[in-house]
C-alpha cells in the first residue's frame, strides 16, 4: 500500500508515492486554482491525469492520500468536494488543504515558524506556538504579492516603456522586452490579452533578474525594492524562515534577501522536505498542528 502525495499548482501537478522504500513520481499539468471558475472538477481532473502516469500496481493500491492544491484556503467548499471526488476515484481517505500549508508542513513538519514563498506571486505562512497559522501578503496580483516574480515582471516592463517615451533613464531590460515581445507599443496588449497576465508579467522577471546580476542599474533598483519588500513582510510575521518560490531561490535576489534578512538579526533555516513531503505528512498525521485547516474525506 501507498501514501500518495500531490502538489498541485497553478503551473504543475506533482504526485509522488511511497510505499517503504519504494517512491514512484510523476506530473502533469497544473490548473488555475479551487477558487477558479469549476475549480474543484479542473483539479480533479488534473490529479487523475497526473496519477494515471504512476505505474498500474502503485495507483492501484492507494493505503491514503495527501493533496496540497493552490486555492484551498479560500474555497473550502471546492476543496470539500475535490477530497470527496478524489477519495471515490482512489477508494481510499483523502486529506485536501492549501498548497502553502503542505509547504509549510514539508519544512517545518508542525514546529513554529514562517515559509517565505515567492514565485509568481508572495506569501508568508507563519505557523505560531500556540498551533495557529497566519498567512502574510498573499493577497494576490493586483493587491498584494509583493516583491514577486510579477512585481519584478511588471516594474521592469514599466521601465522598458518608460525608457521608450523618456520619462526614464536607458536600460539594458530594453532589448530583453524586444527579444521578448515587439513592437514596445503593443506591451499592453500583449498582457492583457492572456488568460494569466500576472503569470505572463512574471515571464519577464527572469530578465530582470539577469541584467540586475549583469549591473544594470535599473534592474537592481527594482530586485532591490522587491527585496525589501519581503524583509518587510518577514519582520511582520515570526522566524526562524524558510525561503521558497523561484524567486528566492535565484542568485541576485535570494542572496540579497537572506543577507538582508540577517541584517535584521532573522534567523533563516534550512526546510526539511518540500511540498510533497509536506503532504504525505498531512495524509499520515491526523490531528496535527495543521488540522484545523484541512478537510478530509473517507
Amino acid at each position: 500500500m501507498s501514501i500518495v502525495a500531490v502538489d498541485l499548482g497553478k503551473t504543475g501537478c506533482r504526485v509522488r508515492a511511497t510505499s517503504g522504500t519504494t517512491v514512484s513520481s510523476a506530473a502533469g499539468a497544473g490548473v488555475p486554482g479551487l477558487a477558479d471558475s469549476e475549480g474543484d472538477a479542473r483539479a480533479f481532473a488534473a490529479i487523475v491525469a497526473a496519477l494515471g502516469e504512476l505505474p498500474v500496481g502503485v495507483r492501484g493500491n492507494v493505503s491514503s492520500m495527501g493533496v496540497g492544491a493552490a486555492g484551498a484556503e479560500a474555497a473550502p467548499a471546492a476543496a470539500q468536494a475535490l477530497a470527496e471526488r478524489v477519495a471515490a476515484h482512489v477508494e481510499a481517505p483523502v486529506a485536501v488543504t492549501s498548497d502553502a500549508v503542505t509547504a509549510h508542513a514539508g519544512a517545518f513538519e508542525g514546529t513554529p515558524g514562517t515559509i517565505v514563498i515567492v514565485g509568481t506571486g508572495t506569501v508568508l505562512l507563519t505557523l505560531d506556538a500556540e498551533g495557529v497559522l497566519s498567512q502574510t501578503d498573499g493577497w494576490g496580483p493586483w493587491l498584494g504579492d509583493e516583491g514577486s516574480g510579477r512585481a519584478i515582471g511588471q516594474e521592469g516592463l514599466r521601465a522598458v516603456l518608460a525608457a521608450h517615451d523618456g520619462r526614464g533613464p536607458a536600460t539594458a531590460l530594453t532589448a530583453a522586452a524586444l527579444a521578448l515581445h515587439s513592437p514596445l507599443r503593443t506591451l499592453p496588449r500583449w498582457v492583457a490579452d492572456t488568460a494569466a497576465p500576472a503569470r505572463q508579467l512574471a515571464r519577464f522577471a527572469p530578465f530582470v533578474l539577469e541584467a540586475a546580476a549583469a549591473g544594470d542599474a535599473v534592474a537592481r533598483d527594482i530586485v532591490d525594492r522587491g527585496v525589501e519588500a519581503v524583509v518587510t513582510a518577514c519582520a511582520a510575521a515570526s522566524g526562524p524562515y524558510c525561503l521558497m518560490g523561484g524567486i528566492a531561490g535565484s542568485g541576485v535576489f535570494g542572496d540579497t534577501l537572506r543577507a538582508r534578512l540577517r541584517d535584521r538579526g532573522l534567523t533563516v533555516a534550512q526546510p526539511l522536505g518540500d511540498a510533497l513531503a509536506g503532504a504525505e505528512y498531512i495524509a499520515r498525521t491526523p490531528g496535527s498542528a495543521y488540522e484545523r485547516n484541512v478537510v478530509r474525506h473517507g
